[in-house]
């Protein structure tokens, strides 16, 4: 399995800020980037492009 890239600095905001609306737990970096990236690598080993 590859591991998913690290999470852009705007996408680390963006999840912090919807992890928080929707949990109501605020996370810092370090917490965000983690979280993000097996929730990144959790859709990429589900996730089957359709074969044509």
């Amino acid at each position: 399995m590859q591991k998913a890239k690290v999470p852009s600095p705007e996408a680390v905001e963006e999840f912090k800020t919807i992890y928080y609306q929707e949990f109501g737990i605020r996370l810092n970096n370090a917490e965000a980037i983690e979280k993000a990236s097996r929730l990144l690598n959790f859709f990429k080993t589900i996730y089957r492009p359709p074969k044509n």
